[in-house]
Order: C-alpha cells, then structure tokens, then sequence
C-alpha cells in the first residue's frame, strides 16, 4: 500500500503493463547482443511500464477510490446484515438439530 497523506492508498494491478511491470517496447534488450536476431522472443523487447514503475501494482486513482466506495457501501446496502460468530454457531446448531429430527 502506498501512503497518502493521514491514511494509505490501496495498490490496483497495472493494466498498462503484463502484471510485471513490462511493456512491448521497439528495441530488443542488452540479450540481443549475445543472441542471434532469429533466437528472440517477445520478452526480449519489453521495457519498463512507465505508469507503474515496473512494479507491476500502481496506486489508485481518486475517480477509482471513489468508485470502489460507491461499491463498497452499494454492497453493504444490498448485501446481508453481518452475522457474530455466536449467531453462526446457534444457527448451525438448530439447522443440526432439525436435520436429526
């Protein structure tokens, strides 16, 4: 996570790059000197993701952090209200029970 002024920002996956922080770039890297031009792959030509700084997880942006909220609390409108674990345990033991009778 990245910080960002009193709390942290989360990191989202890059989806400019391969998720490794590589991009396709037009000139081969320094393998190509030891290796003939037939002999390359396309992992021979990736550069470093500018938007990400070859991490491959960038911070997320403002419209994305808001996004991501508006989500979060359409989820927990819509969703089911939290359950404790007693509740969990009292409501298995009576489904338990009925299942025996």
């Amino acid at each position: 996570m990245t910080h960002y002024l009193n709390g942290f920002v989360p990191d989202v996956e890059c989806t400019t790059c391969n998720g490794h922080g590589e991009v396709c770039g037009v000139n081969p890297n320094r393998r190509s000197r030891f290796v003939g031009m037939d002999d390359l792959s396309p992992d021979d030509f990736t550069v470093e993701c500018s938007d990400c700084a070859g991490h491959g997880w960038r911070p997320m942006t403002q419209d994305e952090m808001d996004d991501a909220a508006a989500d979060a609390f359409s989820d927990m409108c819509e969703g089911e209200p939290p359950v404790s674990m007693d509740e969990m345990h009292q409501r298995a033991h009576r489904e338990k029970m009925e299942a025996r009778s």
